[in-house]
């Protein structure tokens, strides 16, 4: 069997017409989700971009696998007794440590990857898969600009028409492998800066504009001397085709979703693209196909515009979609009521940790001993299947954040706030308050210090040998401003 992880960077699901938005930026998507089930409160387990892929690859938690931010500290998954046991035969060390990748090559079956991630270059990365392919290209700033071949790893390049492109030739190299294993595809381009064209950003400057911020928080933000504040002269990066080149207004605001759309629009026709040749070469039916992402992207709903940076919904939250395939290992009378419930969403609440346990599960591998997430075959097959109540998520690039995501709460546990004026914990009502605008941690100060409670449990239950590496980044400091500033 063939399972294809379509992973789309910097993706809010609320931007997409099948997570209920008002603008046309998803048909592709959206046809897709009909023969798919989508899960409505899916989360990554750690933010942003590596921390992120480090979770779904190694199917562990960030304060197992000891990734949590960019820089210097991704630079090694960890795999605890892999070299202190190590007896010469590197192919027998920490077996229980294997990743996703590595369970489809210890049976026999490729693992393929073309990912345009071009900024944080990790061994670890790049070393998992029997075939990598990095596009490279000349970048130009934007459509029409002049091409500078000197420069080939600037932000958002490739396009995703080269991603697409070699994509499609690397199912040449499942075929050639046998025909069965793992496809890994990650497309740059929702990611700032946003690059389309005027012609592409028109078809999004109509529509409704979300609650947050207020023009009242704007002109707030617009007074802080803070990296992605309001006023940053970065944006104009962003706002190539606009009048403004900062956030001055709510109208401004709509002019950088607008061009946040529009490469949410683009990527959307490369994924179509994608399926669609799955389509021509009969592999779509019989093959699971998971549609994601390693992070959202927050629009100035606490402040900062354009990025990823803590543990709220706009970076945390993503959309999953998932397909099951129409004959898979095992297949049973539930997998016929999985296939049968295309179109249907679930209210899980689900991480990243989980698509490894997932993947391995339809594929008929054996898990690896060291996962921590749980397979969602069981609430595929049926949504009133018993299902973990809570979920607990990390931020480790601009701030040190933990959350604990239950039905109705979200504690948050700030452990560096970077540069912003954050509280050291927060309470958000998520029925009421899903914006997460009103801190009630004084009105309900038994329910965070539980959620805390519970918190520390898990990382009792969770932790890697070397303790928890998002107390060792809050220590170091977030690195995100010292790389990106």
């Amino acid at each position: 069997m063939n399972v294809f992880v379509i992973d789309v960077d910097s993706l809010r699901p609320d931007h997409l017409g099948i997570y209920g938005y008002d603008k046309p930026t998803s048909p592709n998507i959206d046809d897709f989700a009909e023969d798919a089930i989508r899960f409505d409160r899916a989360y990554v387990a750690n933010s942003p971009c590596m921390p992120s892929r480090a979770a779904l690859l190694s199917g562990r938690h960030g304060v197992s696998n000891g990734i949590e931010t960019h820089g210097p500290r991704s630079q090694v998954l960890s795999s605890p007794d892999s070299w202190t046991d190590y007896d010469g035969d590197i192919f027998d060390a920490a077996p229980q440590y294997r990743t996703l990748p590595e369970v489809f090559f210890d049976a026999g079956e490729a693992a393929v990857a073309v990912s345009s991630f071009p900024r944080h270059p990790s061994p670890w990365f790049y070393q998992l898969w029997t075939d990598f392919h990095h596009p490279r290209e000349p970048t130009t700033g934007g459509p029409g600009e002049t091409t500078d071949p000197s420069r080939l790893e600037n932000f958002q390049t490739p396009r995703g028409s080269t991603v697409t492109d070699l994509a499609i030739d690397a199912l040449d190299d499942l075929d050639r492998r046998g025909g069965d294993g793992l496809c890994y595809l990650q497309y740059w381009d929702p990611h700032a800066p946003y690059l389309r064209s005027d012609e592409a950003v028109e078809p999004f400057r109509d529509g409704e504009l979300p609650p947050y911020p207020t023009q009242e928080q704007i002109e707030t933000h617009r007074e802080w001397d803070r990296w992605r504040s309001a006023a940053d002269p970065a944006f104009e990066h962003s706002l190539r085709h606009s009048v403004y080149d900062e956030v001055e207004n709510r109208e401004a605001l709509g002019e950088l979703i607008a061009h946040y759309d529009a490469e949410i629009s683009y990527v959307d026709e490369q994924v179509g693209r994608f399926l669609d040749e799955l389509r021509s070469r009969d592999l779509y039916a019989d093959s699971l196909i998971v549609l994601t992402a390693d992070h959202g992207e927050e629009f100035g709903e606490h402040g900062l515009y354009r990025e990823h940076w803590s543990t709220h919904d706009g970076t945390q939250r993503v959309p999953l979609l998932v397909k099951p395939p129409a004959d898979s290992a095992g297949a049973s009378d539930a997998d016929a009521a999985a296939a049968s419930a295309a179109g249907e969403s679930r209210d899980a609440l689900v991480t990243n940790v989980d698509y490894a346990a997932t993947i391995a599960d339809y594929a008929d591998l054996d898990a690896s001993g060291a996962w921590q997430g749980a397979s969602l075959r069981p609430v595929l097959e049926d949504p009133e299947t018993d299902w973990r109540d809570r979920i607990v998520v990390d931020h480790g690039l601009y701030t040190a954040q933990r959350a604990v995501r239950t039905d109705r709460w979200k504690f948050v546990r700030t452990y560096d706030d970077g540069e912003w004026d954050l509280p050291e914990r927060a309470l958000f009502d998520m029925r009421e308050d899903p914006w997460e605008q009103e801190n009630l941690i004084d009105e309900h100060p038994e329910v965070a210090a539980e959620l805390e409670r519970e918190m520390a449990v898990w990382v009792e239950h969770h932790v890697g040998e070397e303790g928890d590496e998002l107390r060792h980044v809050a220590r170091s400091g977030p690195a995100g401003l010292e790389l990106y500033q």
